[in-house]
Formats: C-alpha cells, sequence, structure tokens
C-alpha cells in the first residue's frame, strides 16, 4: 500500500473515532491487542481525549482514522502507547506510523525529552517496527498481558534523539 502519513493530522479523540477504534480486531497472535468486544475504560474516558489519547487522521477532511495514540506524562518523560488500525497492518507501515505519531505528539505535547513504550517482547512484528522507527531496548520487566492477566515479558524501549 502507498500511505503518504505526512498528511495525517494527530487530533483529539473524539466520540466518533472511538467508537471505531472500540470495534478494532486484528487476527491471531495480534488478537491479544483488538478492542472489540472489550470494554475499554481508559480509551471511553471523554477526559483523556485531547490530554492522553488522541487519534491520527487523514484525508481531505481528515475523515479516516489510521490510528490510536495514547501518552501519559512520567517524571519529565513520556510514555507512548498506540494501535495502527488493522487494514494497514503487515504492510511496511508500522515504523512511518511510529515516526509520525512521535513527531505530533512532540509538537502537540510540546514535548522534547525523552519518550519510552512497553512492548510484548514475543511481538517481534511491533520491534522491528519500532526500532526502524528510532526505538531501542533498554530493559526488559515481566507484566500481565492487559484482558487476559497473563504474565509476558515486556521489552521498555526508548526513542533515539
Amino acid at each position: 500500500m502507498n500511505m503518504n502519513f505526512r498528511h495525517c493530522v494527530l487530533c483529539a479523540l473524539t466520540e466518533k473515532a472511538a467508537a471505531e477504534i472500540s470495534l478494532w480486531e486484528w487476527p491471531p497472535p495480534y488478537d491479544v491487542y483488538s478492542f472489540k468486544g472489550r470494554p475499554n475504560g481508559y480509551l471511553m474516558d471523554r477526559s483523556t481525549w485531547g490530554n492522553e489519547q488522541f487519534c491520527l487522521l487523514s484525508g481531505d477532511s481528515l475523515e479516516t482514522v489510521i490510528g490510536q495514540v495514547a501518552c501519559q506524562p512520567d517524571q519529565g518523560a513520556l510514555w507512548v502507547g498506540w494501535a495502527l488500525a488493522p487494514r494497514l497492518c503487515g504492510q511496511g507501515l508500522g515504523a512511518l506510523f511510529v515516526q509520525k505519531a512521535v513527531l505530533e505528539l512532540r509538537r502537540l505535547k510540546g514535548h522534547e525529552g525523552r519518550i519510552f513504550l512497553k512492548v510484548a517482547a514475543s511481538n517481534q512484528r511491533a520491534i522491528r517496527a519500532y526500532q526502524k522507527a528510532g526505538f531501542h531496548y533498554r530493559a526488559a520487566e515481566i507484566d500481565e498481558v492487559p484482558y487476559t492477566g497473563q504474565p509476558e515479558s515486556f521489552w521498555i524501549m526508548q526513542a533515539g534523539r
């Protein structure tokens, strides 16, 4: 797919975008990340929209949801998490999406400091995209997988700058 992220814009999450994102589902082995059929109070918490919860939009009138982006400040650093729309996954777009999301978050939040993320060590597709986008391994930890409660090894990665 020939996706150009230059014209995408990070915007505060909206009810319409949140409703669309809440229906996203990925095929195995990525189905553990699917939103569909799972209550997600954080995603639907309007008080986080434009502060911690954003959506990457494209199109002439910015009507197409490309991805969901979340961030949480912590002691001068920014912890991020995101999801690329399932229809765009597996096409080599992950690194471009991550680079655009980081650039837009820095612009919107005025954040020039460190940026971190946590990714399941088993999610090699995401890890490759993050590395290609400039993130580097910093540490590993055991944590619970969201929605399943199962313990898994996660990598902590930091954006290179």
